[in-house]
């Protein structure tokens, strides 16, 4: 089984770095592709890639958090069908695969062949001391989705969301959360999974997730790739004050 990563990238390219890395270390023949929305630092995301043998891609107009996120699972399922693999994973930039385990996983998801789409699923409200927050209240994360090459095409899925921001007039509509759990209840019920070792850590993690590590965490793995790095794992309205774009720009 094939598998093809797409890392959603902005501006933190400490967080890309690392990501790449292990996937390069934990999956190394799976080919990667970098979707980043435009901003000061991706000349550096963009150097990166190069470095790193990635396929890099940035629009020319900035999307913002949801819609660029959202954008990325679009990109990973064309990059997967374009690479001829079998499933195409987007990973938020602050989702670090940091064991085999967390590879092993999804493998594992998608060798029954009525799968496909597997997430994780909804967070315990503390977990290693750290509270997960209001995303506690999701039902499923979305900085890590997994989905198999043919179930659909990259257009149904942008227009998926498309829809909902036209159909639902709620503040909601625009969550990639609540459009990835549309995929669960309404476009393949009974053919996806919540894989539980992608949701809550242990206290070995198989991964780290922002809000369920520290930013040590990633420093110490970053440095055994021989590198150092600004690892900040608090909210994006802080990290950009009021710049920060949340709701869709560009869909």
């Amino acid at each position: 089984m094939r598998l093809a990563f797409t890392i959603s990238a902005y501006r933190l390219h400490a967080f890309v770095r690392l990501g790449v890395y292990q996937i390069r270390e934990l999956s190394p023949e799976s080919p990667i592709l970098i979707s980043d929305d435009p901003s000061p630092e991706s000349p550096e995301i963009k150097k990166i890639a190069e470095q790193c043998g990635c396929v890099y891609r940035r629009p020319a107009k900035r999307r913002g958090h949801f819609a660029a996120d959202f954008q990325g699972l679009v990109n990973a399922l064309a990059f997967a069908q374009a690479a001829a693999c079998d499933v195409g994973i987007k990973v938020s930039q602050r989702f670090i695969f940091r064991k085999p385990e967390s590879i092993a996983v999804l493998r594992r998801a998608f060798e029954d062949p009525n799968i496909m789409v597997a997430t994780p699923g909804q967070p315990a409200t503390n977990t290693n001391n750290r509270p997960s927050g209001g995303f506690a209240k999701f039902t499923t994360l979305s900085d890590i989705v997994a989905i198999r090459v043919g179930a659909l095409s990259p257009d149904d899925l942008l227009q998926m969301y498309r829809g909902r921001l036209i159909r639902e007039k709620v503040p909601w509509a625009s969550f990639i959360e609540c459009a990835i759990d549309d995929l669960h209840h309404s476009r393949f019920p009974g053919q996806t999974v919540k894989i539980p070792e992608l949701t809550n850590p242990t206290a070995d993690p198989v991964y780290l997730r922002r809000y369920q590590a520290g930013e040590q965490q990633y420093r110490e793995l970053a440095l055994k790739h021989g590198f150092n790095g600004i690892f900040p794992t608090t909210e994006w309205s802080q990290i950009e004050g009021k710049g920060y774009m949340c709701r869709p720009v560009v869909v």
